[in-house]
C-alpha cells in the first residue's frame, strides 16, 4: 500500500500500526516491510511522493479477509493506493487442476 507522502513520519506509523492490528485481528499476520518514501510515476490525489509498505499475512479465502482489508483501506484517506495480491497455494492449486480434470473429462463425455 502507499500512503501519502506528506504525512509526518510519526503519522505513517501510526496508520500502518492500525493496518496492523486490524489485520492481526482477522488473519494470520506474518510481516510488514517499510520500503520508505518514493517518488510516484504519477500523481495521485495531487501527491507526488508515497511512502511503501508491504503487509504479508495469511488468511482463509472462505471468510474473506482481502475484501474486510480493502474495505478498510478505501476508507482511510491517508492511504493513496493499495493492491491485494493472493500468493498460490500448493493445496489450492491441486483443488484447481482436478476440478479442470473433471470439467475437461465432461465435455468430452458430452461430445
Amino acid at each position: 500500500m502507499i500512503f501519502d507522502g506528506t504525512l509526518p513520519e510519526d503519522a505513517v506509523q501510526k496508520e500502518s500500526a492500525k493496518i496492523e492490528e486490524f489485520i492481526k485481528s482477522n488473519a494470520e499476520f506474518e510481516r510488514v516491510d517499510v520500503w520508505g518514501k518514493k517518488s510516484l510515476a504519477y500523481t495521485i490525489k495531487k501527491k507526488k511522493t508515497g511512502v511503501y509498505h508491504l503487509f504479508i499475512y495469511k488468511g482463509d479465502s472462505e471468510k474473506n479477509y482481502a475484501g474486510k482489508i480493502d474495505k478498510l483501506l478505501k476508507l482511510n484517506e491517508n492511504v493513496l493506493r493499495h493492491l491485494t495480491v493472493v500468493r498460490e497455494i500448493p493445496k489450492i492449486m491441486e483443488k484447481r487442476r482436478v476440478r479442470v480434470a473433471e470439467t475437461a473429462e465432461i465435455s468430452v463425455e458430452g461430445v
